[in-house]
């Protein structure tokens, strides 16, 4: 059995993230490890690879900050109660040391946190986000509107939706100058909860 070990080092890999009205989450995180690739090459011919993520022991600290960690709000269309909350603002902080791409995009859920399809009894129809794409700053923030423009006969009850926030990557992999290392870096994704109950 042939076996080669490939070292990649100084790996920048961004964590992940796609929460789906479970758990709120404040921050994504970035890790710092060093990743060792081992291919092994069987009787057969067949090459397999086998990674190991070491020298990983503490969480990092955060890259991306998102205020609020969720939208919920209840109003009544017919009696204008509350209905000035159906303007939502939020802000992302980027605690990285580089500029960090962003998409929104906004995906309506059932009530079991599953996605379903949009229609004009769902929230995504009748919201309007600005901007959807942006770039924020090293050491900087971007503040995000939303407006949910409801209609007077929009069904009661309660209507969930996640605000997808994707960190876009240009370059994934970055070589060294001497062609024996690469750097790694990884996109995140983090699902914001939205939960407009109509009474």
């Amino acid at each position: 059995m042939l076996q080669t070990t490939i070292c990649v080092h100084a790996v920048r890999q961004t964590l992940l993230t796609f929460a789906l009205l479970l758990t709120p989450l404040w921050t994504l995180y970035s890790a710092q490890a060093e990743l060792i690739i081992h291919t092994f090459q069987g009787k057969s011919g067949q090459t397999s690879m086998v990674v190991n993520q070491d020298q990983q022991k503490d969480l990092p600290p955060p890259q991306l900050g998102i205020t609020p960690a969720n939208i919920t709000e209840t109003v009544s269309l017919i009696g204008n109660k509350n209905t000035a909350r159906l303007n939502q603002s939020l802000t992302l902080y980027n605690y990285g040391n580089k500029p960090k791409k962003i998409r929104l995009n906004l995906v309506d859920m059932d009530l079991s946190g599953k996605p379903i399809k949009p229609s004009e009894t769902t929230l995504k129809h009748w919201t309007l986000i600005n901007p959807t794409e942006f770039t924020i700053a090293a050491d900087g923030y971007q503040t995000v509107r939303m407006a949910f423009r409801l209609p007077l006969n929009f069904p009661i009850g309660k209507h969930n939706a996640m605000l997808l926030i994707e960190q876009k990557i240009d370059k994934s992999l970055t070589y060294d100058t001497d062609g024996k290392g690469v750097t790694i870096e990884i996109g995140s994704r983090y699902g914001l909860p939205v939960v407009i109950d109509i009474q």
